[in-house]
């Protein structure tokens, strides 16, 4: 069958993690890609949550034009979105990094008639555009987001005799370029309990992608120190290094609560100190120092309001039940009608109601 450009066989390559998945995961290879931004080795391990996500990716790849990616802090979003990028048919495009701020920016006078195109959007025109920072924006900034999609959608009907520079004529739109929104929070849970906009949130989850955090995968520990380390030989043009088998184990025993920037952080230190070719558990003086296993119990504790301490665990509790008000009022022991009270005593949701 003829191919139109868009769903050529060579779009859709066997993704790379596939065949480094057949490296020992026992020790490092002294060979190896650098730990560049586009490799997808952060994709390796055999995991069932690891596998679940590249399943999704390929499955997503060459048809998405919105998608959200959730995930802890730390956890690699940036990298499943390059993967994503390096399957989709846009793939010989650019991949462009900006923030919700910067997309939403232009937009927060609703009264603005001719805003300004975000240079994000000119720069990824054909290809895809990650976006950062969804889950953090106020109330009013999350209206001016909406907005920008608005305006996008709007820009494709728009006609094609009119110059560029403003969203409301033509020239780079959502037509040509893919986005994929990374989100640290739930925004579904969020979009429930009335602390998001949820238009907004079904604007960005057409596709909703989730990385896992290392502590649900930590059988993949041992393929990513690896793909860590090598990427750090590479770079450093140093003989390569190699990790002990009792090393391996003392990693996967970490709670890693900062994911794999934590993980990178503590295998770029361990090496440092390494005086030979064998990384040994004694060289993870990070782990020591920064007591990671016990990182919150370190912490002095912050005064708070019994307020906000309150608000707090209503809030947690509510999304421990997926926005369910009627089954959260059950476990908290209050009325409903209680709950929606408390609800309204918070700044974001008072404006949304």
């Amino acid at each position: 069958m003829a191919s139109n450009g868009c769903t050529s066989t060579s779009s859709f390559r066997q993704p790379a993690w596939e065949s480094r998945n057949q490296d020992s995961p026992g020790r490092a290879s002294a060979s190896g890609a650098a730990c560049d931004q586009s490799d997808p080795s952060i994709l390796s391990g055999d995991s069932v949550a690891v596998r679940r996500l590249r399943s999704q990716i390929q499955r997503i790849a060459p048809y998405f034009r919105i998608a959200l990616i959730r995930g802890d802090a730390g956890s690699g979003k940036q990298q499943v979105a390059r993967a994503i990028h390096a399957l989709s048919p846009g793939s010989d495009g650019p991949f462009v990094v900006t923030t919700a701020y910067e997309l939403a920016q232009p937009f927060v006078d609703p009264q603005a008639t001719r805003p300004v195109c975000p240079p994000a959007l000119e720069s990824a025109n054909g290809g895809t555009m990650y976006v950062k920072g969804v889950d953090g924006l106020s109330f009013v900034m999350q209206a001016a987001l909406f907005r920008f999609f608005h305006a996008c959608e709007e820009r494709r009907t728009s006609s094609p005799n009119a110059g560029r520079g403003s969203l409301e004529q033509p020239g780079p739109s959502l037509s040509g370029t893919r986005i994929l929104a990374a989100s640290d929070r739930d925004l579904r849970t969020l979009s429930a309990i009335g602390q998001y906009r949820q238009d907004l949130y079904a604007r960005l989850s057409a596709v909703e992608i989730f990385v896992p955090p290392l502590r649900q995968r930590v059988e993949d520990i041992p393929a990513l120190a690896q793909w860590l380390l090598r990427g750090l030989t590479e770079k450093s043009e140093k003989d390569p290094k190699l990790l002990a088998e009792a090393t391996l184990i003392h990693l996967q025993e970490r709670p890693w609560p900062s994911n794999l920037r934590e993980l990178k952080r503590v295998i770029a230190q361990a090496s440092a100190l390494a005086e030979g070719t064998l990384i040994e558990p004694r060289h993870l003086l990070a782990l020591v120092e920064s007591g990671t296993a016990r990182s919150d119990e370190a912490k002095p504790a912050r005064l708070v309001r019994l307020h906000d301490v309150v608000q707090q665990h209503v809030i947690e509790v509510l999304s421990r039940c997926g926005g369910n008000k009627l089954r959260a009022a059950e476990l908290l022991g209050i009325s409903r009608s209680t709950l929606y009270r408390m609800l309204d005593a918070t700044p974001v949701h008072s404006e949304l109601r």
